[in-house]
């Protein structure tokens, strides 16, 4: 019980005294027969509890009273309601009351704190008594009434229970009634008016949203459940996983010890050994070597589902936390907005409440047999937020053991191609589990993964088709597991009145913000205070424009936003009382999305002047909206969706035109080959090399920069990425190795040919470029066979050209050749590999590692590793310089052109996002800041911007149409 929320009640008119509770900011439940005398509108006084007794009697204004116009009450309508009007008044501090029903036959704790008349300390003041005992649901069931047994403590006379009618009854945190007299039965036996009953009595309800109470009520109580066997996870039916989820990363590997043995059997093996010989040590070195895979890969303790399921919830849990921060406008404080369960007229799922809050949602969702619901409301009503306040509530708790909800945008889902469960449990491996697709179907199907799917209404372009959401729905259907959907309320109700809605669910409609909710949270959530406490009244004030416009999270959350500057204040106060209507309202919103980029650009206390003026900021956010299209942005990468309202640092090229920053990319390419070209070129000619030799050298280094220049003209690029923890795994050191057989099978033709040492050095040098890159760098998906099959004919047709063209300059050439075999292989292995995977349902984009990645990761992991490929090639560019005879040149000239050929390897090969960021830039010339990233970034920690993964969204579709307008 929260002793702040007691409070003593004096009546004038009737000379009573009787006790209260406080359920919202100011307004107290008590007994209606403590008010006797007292009119609706009439004046009593309050006194909150204060054991140094510093509290002084507080003026309040009887606001509810029941059956007002009968001369007798019925005793289950025995309850008021009254508003504590002083200024000085402090609400109490905490969380909010709860409300229960006390359901079963067994007999429930209880615990109330009043003022009775046993407790007299003089002829103006009592003292408190608690009322310690236990409701008896089964006493006078027909009544209306509970019935209250005070089993412990004192227990007065009858009359000394005067004064202590209207003290709230809890039993834990829940108040379930309120007392209003002592039965004549037995001492210490109390009745009480059961909360449930005054919710049904006309204007109780209405009077309680009116001052910003939410009744919600929990059932409590029931009977003894039973005692728990483990966590209640039920398995999911899925179809078979696909095939190259079912090969295991290793079997390459295994069949290449296969081929090993197979070659020394057959050097080493007796010179009449058999068929059979050959087949048994084919096979016997297929599982040596998958044995020693299996013997070197770390083991996880204990059930490794479960160790894979705690995973997923701390990844999952930390990345929910900072997207409900976003939402909520880089702040802790929420909107405590209801909800209603809407019955669909048939399977609905059972034990659904009435009712719900943002704070009870995840109560909410416990009672839901089966645990399916979806949430529905109008735009900026606040779905999302209570999705991720479910999985933040859920994952919050001290031990939870249910299934870990994991959120999903589904705008990305091609409906008509991909299952359900392989598009799910693919995002999953992808986002939370290190790309481990077999882990996240194993979690899935034995029910330990909740689905928590966002936007059903984003599936199709506005005011068109709904294929892809009934194509989804249909999927949804049909998959058995817990799951939680969200849908704009009018979006749903078509499909439903269509015949096309998720079955055996709850759902439920987000309500409107009530005034008295939009008042405290902009209070709450103001720098200063003192500004809209002289206009909070005005502003939702019934009938006016303001007061129709601030009804939801998303206008309320621009209101607190604007209101932080003083001409925004202003800004909101001129349509303070102005009527309502359709034209007025939207003019308030039109005036809270004008007023927002300049107060977020006002200066901040940290510097010294703003970074960015608001003219500036709204003409470069309009333009990157103009470049989102309608309806499904192109597939990135030539694969999957992309949401209209998502755009990609990489994929940014639309903002400059179709081609501009695209060829301008190209440029930027051959400018950062240029100086590698003439350095080396004037190194030959210093050592006497032109003109044939170098122009042959220079000639094969040719097809480099053009095979870079044409990737960087592609629509959708892939950036780059190096994953370092590959090592530490089978994936990375099996593709380390097949390279390096690679590079073994390349020095048989070459050896012959230009001699042993060219071919070791050509076919090392390609084991180290392919095998590296292949394993650091190349996505999981990927179709390893086409990616041989292309890049081996591609390696050895360089190396040879090289060969014949300059082999006899000595080893080095080799060296030279490997290198760019081994690049130029991988670039066009890597295109064949991925056409193949397309092919057969795959070619999914890298895996992000588990974490957060921000929509600045692909950048910044593409400029990182065109770094290290560029300070690898400078070093080995930078020895052969000072200690190759033909090349050899001063040092510095030596260090110089060593940095010219790792800015040509690095960001003019390997970094091509960068490349089309910078011709992004380039290409706007000045209509975008040069410091791009910067600039969203700050725009993202200002709250126009929102990530989701690798992708940036306006934080609103009413932003987006205001920019777009």
């Amino acid at each position: 019980m929260d002793e702040a929320r007691v409070v003593e009640i004096w009546n004038p008119a009737g000379r009573h005294t009787g006790s209260g509770y406080v359920l919202g900011d100011d307004l107290v439940l008590t007994s209606c027969h403590v008010l006797e005398g007292t009119q609706a509108g009439g004046r009593v006084e309050v006194r909150q509890l204060d054991r140094l007794g510093r509290t002084e009697w507080l003026p309040a204004d009887v606001v509810w009273l029941p059956r007002q116009a009968d001369a007798e009450l019925p005793a289950e309508a025995d309850g008021a309601l009254v508003r504590i009007t002083a200024p000085q008044w402090r609400p109490p501090p905490g969380p909010p009351v709860r409300y229960g029903r006390v359901t079963g036959r067994d007999r429930v704790p209880c615990l109330g704190l009043g003022f009775p008349d046993a407790a007299k300390r003089s002829r103006y003041e009592r003292d408190t008594m608690p009322v310690r005992g236990h409701v008896d649901p089964l006493h006078a069931m027909k009544s209306g009434l509970l019935t209250v047994h005070v089993d412990t403590g004192i227990v007065p006379g009858r009359a000394g229970w005067h004064g202590g009618s209207g003290t709230a009854v809890l039993c834990g945190p829940h108040l379930v009634a309120v007392l209003r007299a002592e039965k004549a039965l037995a001492l210490g036996v109390l009745d009480a008016v059961p909360v449930t009953a005054l919710s049904e009595l006309p204007g109780f309800r209405q009077t309680l949203e009116t001052y910003g109470v939410h009744l919600v009520i929990e059932d409590i109580g029931g009977p003894a459940a039973d005692p728990p066997t483990g966590p209640e996870l039920l398995p999911v039916s899925m179809p078979p996983p696909r095939l190259r989820h079912r090969m295991p990363e290793a079997s390459l590997s295994a069949l290449g010890g296969g081929v090993v043995t197979l070659l020394l059997s057959l050097r080493l093996g007796p010179r009449s050994a058999g068929l059979a010989w050959v087949i048994g040590s084919f096979f016997a070195g297929i599982v040596a070597m998958w044995s020693i895979l299996r013997l070197r890969s770390p083991h996880r303790p204990g059930d490794g589902r479960e160790a894979a399921r705690d995973q997923l919830s701390e990844a999952v849990l930390g990345e929910v936390t900072r997207r409900r921060r976003q939402l909520l406008g880089g702040d802790k404080k929420a909107i405590n907005v209801t909800f209603t369960t809407v019955p669909q007229g048939g399977r609905d799922a059972e034990r659904a409440w009435p009712r719900g809050d943002f704070a009870r949602i995840a109560d909410f969702l416990d009672e839901l047999v089966p645990k399916r619901l979806v949430i529905t409301g109008g735009p900026g009503a606040g779905k999302t937020l209570l999705a991720y306040e479910l999985v933040h509530r859920l994952l919050s708790r001290r031990r939870y053991q249910g299934p870990v909800p994991v959120p999903m945008g589904l705008a990305e889902w091609d409906t008509a191609a991909v299952p359900f469960t392989d598009w799910f449990t693919a995002r999953v491996a992808r986002e939370y589990l290190s790309g481990s697709v077999l882990t996240a179907r194993h979690l899935l199907a034995t029910g330990r993964i909740m689905p928590v799917l966002d936007g059903l209404d984003e599936l199709d372009p506005p005011d068109g088709a709904r294929s892809r959401a009934v194509t989804a729905l249909a999927q949804l259907n049909a998959f058995e597991g817990p799951l939680v959907l969200t849908c704009r309320a009018t979006e749903y109700t078509a499909l439903s009145r269509a015949g096309d809605r998720l079955l055996d669910c709850a759902t439920v409609r987000i309500e409107d913000v009530g005034a008295a909710d939009g008042r405290r949270y902009l209070i709450e959530r103001a720098l200063d205070q003192a500004r809209l406490r002289a206009m909070e009244q005005t502003l939702f004030a019934p009938g006016t424009a303001t007061a129709a416009a601030l009804t939801s999270p998303w206008t309320l959350t621009l209101a607190s936003l604007v209101s932080r500057s003083e001409s925004g204040a202003a800004r909101i106060g001129s349509f303070a009382g102005v009527p309502d209507s359709p034209a007025a309202r939207q003019e308030v919103r039109a005036a809270l999305l004008e007023a927002l980029i300049p107060t977020v650009c006002g200066a901040d206390p940290a510097e010294r002047s703003p970074r960015y003026a608001a003219r500036d900021v709204t003409r470069w956010l309009r333009l990157l909206a103009a470049s989102l299209r309608g309806g499904n942005a192109a597939p990135a990468d030539g694969g999957g969706f992309t949401s209209s309202r998502d755009f990609e640092v990489h994929t940014l090229w639309p903002v400059a035109g179709p081609r501009a920053a695209r060829y301008t990319a190209v440029a930027i390419t051959l400018v950062c080959w240029l100086p590698a070209l003439v350095l080396l070129a004037l190194c030959f000619h210093r050592n006497g090399a032109l003109p044939l030799s170098g122009a042959v050298l220079l000639a094969l280094l040719t097809p480099a920069p053009l095979v870079s220049a044409w990737e960087a003209r592609g629509r959708h690029v892939q950036p780059r990425r190096m994953l370092f923890q590959r090592l530490r795994g089978r994936l990375g050191w099996s593709r380390v190795g097949l390279g390096t057989v690679l590079g073994g099978v390349l020095m048989l033709p070459l050896a012959p040919l230009f001699g042993q040492g060219f071919a070791l050095a050509a076919g090392g040098a390609f084991a180290f470029v392919f095998g590296f890159g292949l394993a650091l760098s190349v996505r999981v998906d990927v179709d390893r066979g086409r990616l041989v099959a292309a890049a081996v004919p591609t390696a050895l047709a360089v190396m040879l050209i090289a060969g014949f063209a300059a082999g006899r300059l000595g080893d080095f050439v080799g060296l030279t050749a490997g290198f760019g075999a081994g690049a130029i292989g991988l670039v066009v292995g890597v295109r064949a590999g991925l056409r193949g995977a397309r092919r057969r349902g795959g070619g999914d984009p890298d895996p992000n590692p588990a974490g957060v990645p921000t929509p600045l990761s692909p950048l910044r992991n593409d400029a990182l590793a065109g770094l290290v490929s560029g300070a690898v090639m400078a070093g080995v560019a930078f020895y052969a310089l000072l200690f190759v005879d033909w090349l050899r040149v001063p040092w510095p000239f030596a260090a110089v052109t060593a940095a010219a050929c790792g800015l040509a390897a690095g960001p003019g090969f390997v970094a091509i996002t960068t490349r089309q960021y910078l011709g992004v830039i380039a290409a706007t010339r000045g209509r975008l800041p040069w410091r791009l990233a910067g600039f969203l970034r700050w725009c993202h920690d200002r709250g126009l911007l929102r990530s989701a993964g690798t992708a940036y969204q306006l934080r609103h579709d009413d932003l987006l149409e205001w920019l777009q307008r």
